[in-house]
């Protein structure tokens, strides 16, 4: 009866009941007290949707049995490599994010992240590249005035 869809389910109820846990432990600030909205809200929501849809996936697991599984492909060596290439890959990029800046971190973390997952022509890896940094920088920076890293290195 334990099988992986089971393990998984399992394991998401248990990490949103922890992220609940301590999403109830935020402390308000002073002028938050009697504020709608405050900065433990989201982390509230995202514990509450998190914990009904792991919720609803245990109950589905549950509900479908026995039934056989379908093996997939097998874990290969390959595999195992591009997946702590990628790994190594997130590391660079947090450790370059602040010398780098947002826009140059980011666009070389995706054309290197979609050039390990296979892509190898170059048009194609700056046009996925390209116009996600550009708008999700325009976005953050412009529209919501987020601020991003723009890089020790020339500023």
């Amino acid at each position: 009866m334990l099988n992986r869809d089971l393990l998984g389910s399992l394991l998401f109820v248990a990490v949103f009941t922890g992220y609940g846990v301590l999403a109830w432990q935020i402390p308000l600030l002073p002028f938050e007290e009697f504020e709608v909205v405050t900065s433990s809200t989201m982390p509230k929501i995202y514990a509450a949707m998190g914990l009904m849809f792991s919720l609803f996936s245990l109950v589905a697991v549950l509900l479908k049995g026995n039934t056989v599984q379908q093996r997939g492909a097998p874990l290969t060596k390959a595999a195992l490599q591009q997946m702590a290439a990628l790994i190594v890959l997130m590391v660079l990029y947090a450790a370059g994010l602040e010398p780098l800046g947002f826009v140059v971190a980011t666009l070389l973390f995706l054309v290197a992240g979609f050039w390990l997952m296979g892509e190898r022509r170059f048009k194609i890896l700056l046009l996925a590249s390209v116009p996600v940094v550009l708008v999700f920088w325009v976005l953050m920076t412009q529209v919501l005035g987020i601020y991003l890293a723009s890089g020790s290195l020339w500023s």
